[in-house]
């Protein structure tokens, strides 16, 4: 069979990218050949274009740093476009215009995972709920939310999209309450496609930092509330530098900045980090595949998405790693890599069960 995967592969951002390779490895390798739609979201492409006039004239101030951070940032985005090229099965370009030809694709369509439902990112967008395929099978693999509840004005839209769907899962805890609330329907909850491929893939994917001696990574996707505070103090408690990979500049800068970093150093700077900090669901997740010993800060001030953050803590039993609950001891506590296999592999057997479902 073939298979399409509908997801955000063309955002700048190193969890998305790796999400959808994840997922299209696995699929490729246990149920069908797979691809991935390069379908893209006009507000999710403009959220990465570098300012024209027109911004320069109605927010001056805005548009310089925009300016600034792109040149920054040029080489990240550089680094992302190839990983793209190079690891990612992806079909022809679409966009909203030409969609409908996507179904011709495959037999069988995913969308997910990611916050491919979420409304604050692609607003009413339906291709994410594949209401452009007609009489072929469609599933949502960990597809998020993002968000704790749909405003009323959302809320007859995601019925009648999310009823176009045969097999619903979700990536958190409160995604299931919202389909149950939104179609009657239960959805199953599981785990982000990262967390499907073996520890042995990301190491053989990632690429060491040329750093000597030991560091804190800090890892920042939103704003932040107490992160960079909390990684000077964590600092100044271990006397180990900072090394900081930001998503923005938008909170400040600490330590050593490194904005020129593509996927495979990404991981390599967390893969060989003594301590990571971080307030990004998979700065996170690729904390726990490498036991490192990591903080999350896990902050509705800065970020409404903390629903699916929780749900992976609990998921590995992890809800105190995080800088509100941090205490002296965390400092040396390591994580269990014994029991992080066992949840790991149960994990795995719950997707391989639901994708045997869809793939019958």
């Amino acid at each position: 069979m073939n298979a399409c995967i509908i997801t955000f592969q063309s955002a700048y951002n190193y969890g998305a990218v790796l999400q959808a390779y994840a997922l299209q490895e696995y699929l490729n390798e246990n149920f069908a050949e797979t691809k991935i739609i390069d379908y893209h979201n006009r507000a999710i492409d403009a959220s990465y274009r570098n300012p024209n006039f027109v911004d320069f004239v109605h927010n001056p101030k805005n548009a310089i740093f925009k300016s600034i951070q792109g040149i920054l940032y040029k080489g990240k985005k550089k680094k992302i476009d190839e990983f793209r090229n190079h690891y990612l099965r992806l079909t022809r370009r679409y966009d909203k215009n030409n969609i409908g030809d996507a179904q011709n694709e495959a037999d069988v369509f995913i969308t997910g995972s990611d916050q491919v439902w979420n409304y604050l990112i692609v607003n009413k967008d339906g291709t994410y709920y594949l209401d452009f395929v007609k009489q072929k099978k469609t599933c949502s693999y960990a597809a998020s939310f993002g968000v704790a509840s749909i405003p009323m004005e959302y809320q007859k839209f995601y019925r009648e999209k999310l009823f176009n769907i045969n097999y619903i899962s979700v990536r958190e805890n409160n995604g299931t309450e919202i389909v149950k609330d939104m179609t009657g329907h239960n959805a199953a909850v599981m785990p982000d496609p990262t967390l499907l491929l073996s520890r042995k893939v990301w190491d053989g994917l990632s690429v060491a930092p040329n750093i000597k001696g030991k560091y804190i990574l800090v890892y920042k996707i939103t704003k932040a509330d107490e992160l960079l505070d909390f990684s000077k103090k964590l600092s100044e408690k271990t006397g180990l530098p900072i090394v900081y990979i930001p998503n923005d500049l938008k909170s400040g800068s600490i330590g050593k900045l490194k904005t020129n970093v593509g996927p495979e150093e990404w991981l390599g700077y967390i893969k060989n980090a003594e301590y990571v900090v971080t307030n990004s669901f998979h700065g996170t997740v690729f904390s726990i595949l490498f036991n490192k010993k990591f903080f999350s800060e896990v902050s509705a001030k800065v970020n409404p998405s903390t629903s699916r953050l929780k749900s992976l803590l609990r998921m590995f039993d992890l809800e105190n790693r995080t800088i509100e609950q941090f205490t002296e001891e965390m400092i040396t506590e390591e994580l269990n890599s014994e029991i992080i296999n066992n949840i790991l592999v149960s994990q795995r057997n719950k997707a391989q069960n639901f994708f045997k479902e869809v793939f019958l």
